[in-house]
């Protein structure tokens, strides 16, 4: 981590920047890699996983490290963030079962701040799945005490909460969501459109999102591009994340 790194909690939207010329490795997403992931979702097991393992590294893990590389010589550095890009910051596709053999049919990444963990901490998220891309920010059961204040913060300021969340909701394939349990026992309730108040799902929730998505054949015509999209994509939903991390939110 850089030596004068800010705290990202501590940086409001107006001091982030990106260069006017972004800098890309990733050149990407390809069809390959949305065919290897439907035949995963089809058979979500460690045994299809094997069948796809040489595709895996070379249409999914390799090219999401670029993006990675990207985000952070197009967002991170410039801006100086005191944040993880390299350890743990990606998902698994093999699910942790107690030996079930399960698989995901998706991917994603987050950086995290370094005095926690990626699943403990208020994530900015990057996802690839069969659907698509999506990029959103996310509270969730694994950080208890930051998913507690994000709840209390959204009781107690419910108008700055809805000024910050509802003009994503105002566009397109913008959603917000609360997810309560995992799996086959996953409950989910779902706001595409500007809310009238908080809804009352998040007492309850095990996280939160607001997320946006970009469908199959989009993320695949933006090509190198979906870096440009990601990174507007991130100052979007930045003053949420400063929100529920106990900023006022800009």
């Amino acid at each position: 981590m850089l030596d004068d790194a800010r705290n990202p909690a501590e940086v409001p939207v107006e001091d982030l920047h990106c260069p006017e010329d972004i800098d890309r490795s990733f050149g990407g997403w390809t069809p390959e890699v949305f065919s290897m992931l439907d035949r995963l979702r089809a058979e979500p097991h460690i045994d299809q996983y094997k069948k796809e393992k040489p595709g895996v590294t070379e249409h999914l893990k390799d090219p999401f490290r670029r993006y990675r590389d990207d985000l952070v010589v197009n967002w991170v550095l410039p801006n100086r963030l005191g944040v993880e890009t390299e350890k743990h910051v990606f998902s698994r596709l093999l699910k942790n079962d107690f030996g079930a053999g399960g698989c995901h049919d998706h991917l994603w990444m987050s950086f995290y701040r370094p005095e926690t963990r990626r699943l403990e901490d208020v994530q900015i998220t990057h996802r690839v799945s069969p659907d698509g891309f999506a990029v959103g920010v996310y509270v969730g059961a694994h950080a208890t005490d930051l998913l507690q204040q994000a709840k209390r913060r959204m009781a107690d300021a419910p108008a700055t909460y809805l000024d910050l969340v509802n003009p994503l909701l105002e566009h397109e394939r913008w959603q917000f969501y609360t997810h309560r349990g995992s799996g086959s026992n996953e409950t989910q309730d779902v706001h595409p459109d500007p809310l009238d108040a908080v809804p009352a799902s998040v007492d309850a929730a095990d996280g939160i999102y607001v997320r946006h998505y970009i469908g199959r054949e989009e993320t695949l015509a933006l090509g190198p591009e979906l870096v440009d999209r990601a990174l507007s994509l991130v100052f979007d939903v930045w003053p949420i994340y400063r929100f529920y991390l106990g900023g006022r939110g800009g």
